[in-house]
């Protein structure tokens, strides 16, 4: 299978559309990567070149502090290449997924 990093900077919006959830086997036992890390799971809506599209992105390590609705940052971002018989498609995963600081609201103009 072929990994292919993502350069972070050319998606344009980047939001949670939900909160991190564990990443389970069959048998409801919650995965972990080779290192022994819980893995898991973000669905986030990226914007590119003027499309939307909803990605699962996976992290291992504690879990993402993100809410729906919350700009967040893909931090090492890759899209892996997978295939089982007929079906294929790429897995998304990430070193990190951060909540973007939020803006200060502009003070009051006095008049």
């Amino acid at each position: 299978m072929r990994a292919i990093p993502v350069n972070e900077s050319l998606l344009e919006n980047v939001v949670a559309v939900s909160g991190a959830m564990p990443e389970t086997d069959l048998d409801g036992k919650q995965k972990a990567n080779r290192d022994g890390l819980p893995v898991y799971g973000v669905q986030v809506a990226v914007t590119y070149d003027g499309t939307a599209s909803v990605i699962k992105v996976k992290v291992a390590g504690e879990a993402p502090r993100v809410q729906v609705g919350m700009p967040v940052t893909l931090v090492g971002l890759i899209g892996t290449q997978w295939a089982i018989g007929e079906r294929h498609g790429i897995s998304w995963s990430a070193q990190a997924i951060r909540p973007l600081p939020t803006p200060n609201p502009a003070p009051a103009s006095k008049s």
